[in-house]
């Protein structure tokens, strides 16, 4: 059996915890709008996912049946109950939460949101029953609920706050953070209270309106909001719209669905094929093919012993100084290299967004993200002097066979890893 160096599992474990912690995450948009008596309330989830589900359950005898949007997870993004309860989730940044004594714990999150949807008709049924649980699992993110009256309730990890203006608009922050709304730095929170500061309207082709001002596309390769969905709180009917495309939408009525019993659609299959869809489904990235994550892993393990192997090579002595000196050089440069190329990779790995957003990236307050975002263009510059330099190393008789063939090895991954580089657009060194 192969042991790993301590260093490299940390590197592999790592690696894997900040993909399965990012992979999930998700940035999504709601608005609700009561007006003469009648309460609408829209999502748009803005994520890179595929196969999204909306699925329908039966409430047992004394509890409610609900309809769920989510993934193929099963974990409820959003949905609403008979008694017109809505409810939706945002991801939001982690921080530090007040303390709590004596609470029961939320053992199961999907268990718990269906607890809420399954009991609750009234927001204030929510929070009696949300404020009896330490919440703190749920520290990346929060909910907002909206009942058939209008009133509504942002449930954070620690906090629950309730509100009934006739408009309202969240996205992935958290209010109880919040100060001033023009403070907020999400454009289409932002785009979603300016369009509604001076109107509104219960009608579906205002909220449409009001979904698409606030959805999502980028010039990349088109991503953005996977799906959208309206619900009409007072008729128990929900409008079900995919990768923001507004000229398709597919029609639910709550009660009717529930006749049928518990069943599940994808959501994709429910719509006309989308040109769009069909392009972000077959790129390809680390966080949607297995053979691309296990092979950057690999390459995170052959610089990583490269460089281990390295350092070993440059404290040996046993050469004239102006071979030592010459060897040195090279190493210190191979040494470097791997060096910036595994922080890349690990930065791979911790942001998906970096894979569908323009290059180079620019980030507010991510200085270091920032710089980062030229690793790929400062290898493409290295890579002939790197090159010339390793069939140099191959000519030259005082190198052992096994240390050329470490410099050939990450030579030819560093040319893989620039292909890959220029399939994800990550060459760029203006955007335009």
């Amino acid at each position: 059996m192969i042991k790993l160096h301590p260093s490299l599992k940390i590197v592999a474990l790592t690696a894997l915890i900040l993909h399965l912690a990012t992979g999930h995450a998700i940035s999504c948009s709601m608005f609700k709008i009561t007006l003469h008596g009648k309460t609408m309330a829209g999502n748009n989830e803005d994520a890179w996912r595929i196969n999204s589900k909306i699925w329908f359950e039966k409430g047992a005898t004394g509890k409610y049946g609900a309809v769920y949007v989510g993934h193929t997870d099963m974990f409820p993004q959003g949905g609403m109950n008979e008694a017109g309860l809505i409810f939706d989730g945002f991801t939001v940044y982690p921080r530090q939460l007040k303390a709590v004594q004596g609470k029961k714990q939320v053992e199961n999150p999907t268990s718990f949101i269906k607890e809420l949807m399954q009991r609750c008709r009234s927001v204030e049924d929510v929070q009696r029953l949300a404020s009896q649980f330490d919440r703190s699992i749920f520290n990346n993110g929060i909910f907002l609920f909206v009942d058939n009256t209008g009133k509504y309730l942002v449930m954070e990890a620690d906090t629950l706050i309730t509100g009934n203006d006739s408009k309202y608009v969240i996205s992935n922050f958290c209010p109880s953070t919040i100060k001033n709304p023009d403070d907020v730095k999400i454009a289409r929170y932002q785009k979603g209270r300016a369009f509604l500061e001076n109107k509104a309207d219960t009608s579906l082709s205002f909220c449409t309106s009001v979904m698409d001002t606030m959805h999502q596309c980028r010039n990349k390769i088109g991503d953005g909001t996977l799906y959208t969905i309206i619900y009409d709180s007072n008729e128990g009917l929900i409008y079900l719209y995919f990768y923001h495309d507004f000229t398709q939408v597919v029609k639910f009525d709550l009660r009717e669905e529930l006749a049928k019993g518990d069943h599940v659609l994808n959501i994709p299959g429910l719509f006309p094929e989308n040109k769009e869809y069909l392009q972000f489904l077959h790129y390809l990235t680390p966080f949607n093919s297995v053979f691309l994550q296990l092979f950057l892993y690999f390459l995170a393990l052959v610089f990583v012993c490269s460089v281990l192997y390295w350092v070993v090579c440059y404290f040996r002595k046993n050469y004239p100084q102006d071979i030592n000196k010459q060897r040195r050089y090279t190493i210190v440069l191979f040494v470097l290299v791997n060096m910036m190329l595994l922080s890349y990779l690990y930065t791979l790995f911790s942001d998906q967004s970096i894979f569908y957003y323009e290059a180079p990236y620019s980030i507010s307050g991510k200085y270091l993200l920032n710089v980062s975002a030229y690793i790929p263009i400062v290898l493409l510059l290295l890579i002939i002097p790197v090159t010339i330099l390793n069939v140099k190393i191959i000519k030259q008789s005082f190198w052992m066979k096994i240390t050329k063939g470490v410099f050939t090895l990450n030579t030819v991954f560093y040319c893989a890893l620039l292909l890959l580089f220029a399939y994800w657009g990550l060459l760029n060194i203006i955007r335009f």
